[in-house]
């Protein structure tokens, strides 16, 4: 009993000395917990995870049984979409956790800080408490809880609150230890449940932290001469069960928002969320010692490419590498085991972290093979593996010292400390916390029924986080939304409300069943349009409308067409033809094959006219870093005036399924795209981007010419415009054609990072047979030429 208290008294000591570090590196979010925010801006992710964090507490306040039956992770982001909880981190732990906290306060920002605050102390005090299994030695201890709860890795992802979560990965090596020390039952059902509660704290490390498992079982079963102990094989196949059972419910949500919403990244994607080696000598910008005078920020010379952003700053302190080295090299003969364990564990970690810029054969094999490697877009944060080897081996190191000194003055320990808080020093210009009540929220909160609302302008990548926010104090649905996933109709909408009160942005607002429209500036209404949108109430800084339906703005709207495009001409294409194209990577003096397409015309079935196939596959070389495999056909009338359009990409482990369905007559079309539909208004002959080729192909060529057309791509309304310029002679798998030149124009009415640039070239003879098309794009440039053309 005096040996329980003696630990409950040290741990709560420790628990005080870290509360107090985390107060200092967190300062002056102490003082102004209320009106700051625990992070480095207010845009973006900060804006995310406290509206996450906002809809879980004020959903276990009103309706704590929706924790139980899932109806949680219906958020009321990107209306209609369900399960919009599951686009991103879910923080449901955590609110578990703040519950009590929020019920006494109702103070979101609060509780938002005391997490950020109460994440690290509970990252150190896990450590703390995993060296003093491992090493019986509490000074020891300290060394690697300070070590792992306040490296720089926390201060580098302030805005990711959810990465925060790192207090159970030690954990889960505390109960590894016990399992392999003593094989108690009760030590391998409480691992399974560390280890399920990590991934339902994060996805992220839920991964992470199992393959570091994985790793140090193997080690230290290596290293003490036990892989086929089978008593072992037995205890971890348990954990696995019992992790799996915890964590199931809460996953199932995000795989189906992979199988809908394609949440999966491919390996060039996340090649672009990689650590580079340079990485580990970065400091954040609010590291007092190293960021802020400059000493350890990016770079970029010659000889040292350095990347740059939120994932890199991965740092863990000159003293932390010195002990970890001393740890590994000087361990005394009882510690050896460990010591080689969480080597492991660290080398993994660095090398798993240069994602496929490192070890690729190593990286692809786990992603395609192991589950849920597929969601990782920042390899980077497998850092967190290296982080956790160096705490340990520098726990190793302090405890080696101990036994080599006999016994080490303590102004020893305390200088070692006061180096590693010198070095982890934090400094961070903590921003004003945002808004969380409106004069829109509150008058949107106060009238009867659950009407949708969305905010205007409507961004698509960024921009919606005030929308969210405010969506908090009148609970209505939203059709905005901010994600590192976003619904596969999102850009569509998006597109079709950004005229507004255009006509066709009002049909779009009345089929997606929109109630209110909240702008930031006052619209300008007439005729028509002032009856469909009534002005409910204006605010200095936003106004409200009412979304109001009648008959007669139902007939002005069918009546309201744009300029249509001429009739098709004859058809210079049959089924059976058939045209396979290479294509080349050109960025650059070189053109290296990147894949092959082809584009039929198959025998039409029942009543359509024409249906179009096009296939294409990227080349063997190109799929060790982006597999791609996509199918894309479409049905059209007479008029060549789409029917349907399907389309099936398989994208490395993400596969996306898209149909749509298209009423000519009623000008609509409705997508479906996994559990999801979705019914939004057409321009009048609008054309999907298949249907839209081989239309073109109709038309009679003249230099000068242009010609407008409505296209419908995957639902967004856009209009493609094409220049027909003169004739000129091209060279195209060694054959000489004569072939009009065309230069086609997207008309986008959101502005986008990753617009691109088109050339084309068809045959000048009747056929128009497409020969050559050039294509700009952010990531290069890219060549598809004529290989081969049949036609029956």
């Amino acid at each position: 009993m005096t040996a329980v208290r003696t630990k409950v008294r040290l741990t709560l000591l420790a628990g005080l000395i870290y509360t107090s570090v985390a107060v200092a590196f967190t300062w002056p979010l102490l003082l102004h917990g209320r009106s700051l925010i625990g992070a480095l801006d207010v845009a973006g992710d900060p804006s995310l995870n406290l509206w996450a964090l906002g809809w879980d507490l004020q959903t276990l306040s009103t309706h704590p049984f929706w924790l139980v039956n899932g109806r949680v992770f219906d958020a009321n982001i990107y209306f209609p979409a369900t399960q919009t909880l599951a686009y991103s981190d879910h923080l449901l732990l955590q609110a578990v956790l703040l519950w009590p906290l929020y019920a006494l306060t109702h103070d979101l920002v609060l509780c938002y800080n005391v997490l950020l605050v109460g994440s690290l102390v509970a990252a150190a005090l896990a450590m703390h408490q995993l060296v003093r299994a491992l090493v019986a030695h509490e000074r020891a201890a300290y060394v690697a809880g300070l070590i792992f709860g306040f490296a720089p890795y926390h201060f580098t992802h302030l805005t990711h609150i959810q990465l925060q979560a790192l207090y159970f990965l030690p954990l889960s090596f505390l109960y590894l230890h016990r399992v392999f020390s003593t094989g108690r039952t009760r030590d391998v059902l409480t691992l399974g449940l560390v280890v399920g509660l990590q991934a339902v704290s994060s996805l992220y490390y839920g991964i992470i932290g199992g393959i570091g498992l994985a790793v140090a079982a193997l080690a230290s079963a290596a290293s003490t001469g036990r892989l086929l102990d089978w008593r072992l094989a037995r205890c971890a196949l348990l954990a696995v069960a019992i992790a799996v059972l915890v964590a199931a419910p809460w996953s199932i949500p995000y795989l189906r928002v992979q199988g809908e919403a394609a949440g999966g990244r491919n390996l060039y994607e996340a090649a672009n969320g990689s650590a580079a080696l340079s990485s580990y000598v970065q400091a954040p910008e609010t590291n007092l010692l190293y960021g802020r005078t400059g000493w350890l920020r990016p770079s970029s010379t010659a000889r040292l490419p350095r990347k740059d952003g939120p994932e890199q700053g991965l740092f863990p302190g000159f003293l932390a590498l010195v002990l970890a080295l001393v740890g590994v090299a000087a361990a005394p003969v009882g510690f050896r085991p460990t010591a080689i364990a969480f080597l492991a564990v660290a080398a993994a970690g660095l090398v798993l972290s240069l994602g496929p810029e490192g070890v690729r054969p190593l990286y692809a094999a786990l992603y395609r093979v192991l589950f849920g490697m597929a969601v990782i877009r920042a390899p980077a944060r497998f850092s967190v593996l290296t982080l956790c080897g160096v705490a340990v081996l520098a726990g190793v190191a302090a405890r080696a010292l101990e036994v080599r000194a006999a016994r080490a003055h303590p102004w020893v320990w305390a200088l070692v400390l006061a180096v590693l808080a010198i070095e982890y020093a934090n400094a961070a210009p903590f921003p004003e916390a945002p808004a969380l009540t409106s004069n829109a929220g509150r008058w949107l909160r106060d009238q009867p029924g659950k009407g949708a609302v969305i905010c205007l302008p409507m961004g698509l990548f960024t921009g919606s986080g005030p929308c969210m926010l405010q969506s908090l104090e009148h609970r209505r649905p939203i059709v905005n939304g901010y994600s590192g996933v976003r619904p596969p109709f999102f850009e569509a909408v998006a597109e079709a409300v950004s005229r507004a009160p255009a006509p066709e942005s009002l049909a779009a607002l009345h089929d997606l069943g929109v109630e209110y429209i909240v702008s930031a500036r006052r619209l300008s209404l007439d005729g028509m349009a002032a009856s469909a949108l009534v002005e409910r109430a204006a605010f200095t800084d936003q106004y409200v409308y009412q979304v109001t339906w009648t008959p007669e703005i139902e007939a002005w709207l069918l009546s309201s067409s744009e300029v249509a495009p001429p009739e098709p001409g004859p058809t210079p294409f049959m089924s059976g033809e058939r045209a396979t194209y290479r294509v080349l990577w050109t960025n650059g003096p070189m053109r290296v094959p990147a894949g092959e397409a082809t584009i039929a015309v198959e025998p039409p079935q029942g009543s359509e006219r024409f249906r179009f196939v096009v296939s294409a596959r990227t080349a063997q070389w190109v799929s060790r870093f982006y597999e791609a495999d996509a199918t894309v056909e479409s049905t059209a009338n007479p008029r060549l005036l789409p029917l349907t359009y399907r389309e099936a990409i398989l994208d490395g482990k993400r596969r996306i399924e898209r149909r749509l369905a298209f009423d000519v007559d009623r000008r609509e079309v409705r997508i479906a795209s996994g559990g999801s539909t979705i019914t939004l208004p057409v321009g009048p002959d609008a054309r999907d981007p298949l249907t839209a080729l081989f239309y073109l192909r109709t038309l009679t060529f003249d230099a000068g010419s242009r010609f407008t057309l409505p296209l419908c791509d995957n639902g967004r309304r856009l209009r493609l415009n094409v220049a027909v310029g003169g004739q000129e002679s091209v060279v195209v798998a060694g054959q000489p054609w004569s072939a009009w030149k065309l230069e086609p124009r997207l008309g986008d009415r959101i502005d986008r990072p990753d617009r691109l640039t088109f050339a084309a070239w068809v045959s000048a003879d009747p056929r128009h047979i497409p020969l050559l098309v050039e294509v700009g794009a952010p990531f290069g440039s890219v060549r598809v030429e004529l290989a081969s053309y049949q036609q029956q």
